[in-house]
């Protein structure tokens, strides 16, 4: 009990720490440009202006009084008493001792109207990161960091490179074929503690990704998918128009199926390594036999898993499609529900084929030891 309190601990005042370090970095370096990071002392309560525009209906405005220290650029530490507005039910309500984003606009009349933009969460978001991160190897060891290396092996593709490259142009779909084959070869090596098993995993995931994505490719097709419903869609084509909108959809499919797709093939490797180590000379039909059961039972959470996880993300769309009075046949035609579709289903159907691929390259791979010995 000692040595868990005293990794708990440890890890907290890692964490501490670097959140402390990511804090001073952070307001130090802020570009005061666009905004000042400030901490509130005091607000006053809220009062509603009705402001009226040209052809337009009015609209409330919510002003206070606000007190506050400025903790970056030049200004930092200088105590400020001004008149913050927001739209009436819009921004976020103001908490003296908490830290926020303070914003301006500069009129042709010379005034200046200030509204809090946002929290400043910087530091903090990072502090929860690596406070799990931490406490993930304090309690799994070597196990808990090689995943961890895995993950950010994942995060520096799609950010750095992947995310990137689309964005200059390069085409979506056969960069997210390299991520995909990039991240699948990291995690199934920092994950699968059988060397010679390896392979097998990696084969048995990418024949599974593969899978969905001819199917997700296909729906895409059939369904005359532009790739464009949902704002952030639309934003980015209008941003750069050049994009292919559809490629990049295409593109998601593929990267939103790997993660759950790994797990289904590190988990049948794992289990029929298991049976092997367990029984050296187990009938090979008996080992496909343990392999597509062991699938099977991993299947059902993961595809619940995965449906969840695209239904939560398109929630509050999904909420105002419904809202509007939409009939459930206006529902299903909807793109932005068909993308989420193509999403899940594609997703499935890569599981799905995930388990019979994994347990048939385990087999054969199996079955060629054998021979050999």
């Amino acid at each position: 009990m000692k040595k868990f309190l005293l990794k708990i601990s440890a890890a907290l005042l890692i964490s501490w720490a670097f959140y402390s370090a990511v804090d001073y970095f952070a307001i130090h370096n802020w570009n005061n440009n666009d905004s000042l990071i400030v901490r509130v002392i005091d607000a006053s309560p809220e009062q509603v202006i009705t402001t009226t525009e040209e052809h337009e209906d009015a609209y409330e405005m919510l002003e206070r009084d606000t007190v506050m220290q400025v903790l970056s650029g030049n200004d930092s530490d200088k105590v400020l008493t001004v008149k913050t507005v927001r739209l009436a039910g819009t921004g976020i309500q103001v908490k003296p001792g908490r830290r926020y984003l303070l914003v301006w606009d500069m009129f042709s009349d010379g005034r200046v109207q200030y509204s809090i933009a946002d929290a400043f969460r910087v530091s903090s978001v990072a502090g929860v990161i690596m406070a799990v991160c931490c406490v993930l190897i304090a309690l799994t060891g070597m196990r808990g960091f090689l995943a961890l290396l895995g993950l950010g092996a994942s995060v520096v593709v799609l950010i750095f490179a992947m995310i990137p490259l689309i964005s200059q142009g390069w085409s979506p779909v056969l960069l997210a074929l390299a991520s995909v084959l990039i991240i699948s070869t990291v995690t199934i090596l920092c994950v699968v503690h059988h060397l010679r098993y390896m392979l097998v995993a990696l084969m048995g995931s990418l024949g599974g990704v593969l899978c969905g994505f001819m199917c997700g490719a296909l729906m895409v097709y059939l369904w005359q998918l532009s790739g464009l419903a949902g704002e952030g869609a639309a934003l980015l084509a209008s941003t750069l128009p050049g994009l292919n909108m559809r490629g990049i959809l295409l593109a998601s499919v593929l990267i939103g199926s790997i993660g759950a797709v790994l797990d289904v093939g590190v988990s049948v490797t794992a289990s029929m390594s298991e049976f092997v180590d367990y029984d050296n000379n187990i009938p090979l039909d008996r080992l496909l036999l343990a392999g597509l059961n062991v699938g099977s039972e991993v299947l059902g959470s993961m595809i619940n898993t995965l449906i969840l996880a695209y239904m939560g993300s398109s929630l509050p769309m999904a909420v105002l499609i419904c809202s509007s009075g939409v009939e459930l046949s206006g529902i299903m035609n909807d793109p932005y529900i068909a993308q989420e579709i193509v999403q899940s289903i594609a997703g499935t159907l890569g599981l799905l084929f995930t388990i019979p691929a994994t347990a048939f390259c385990f087999v054969m791979q199996e079955s060629l030891r054998r021979r050999d010995d």
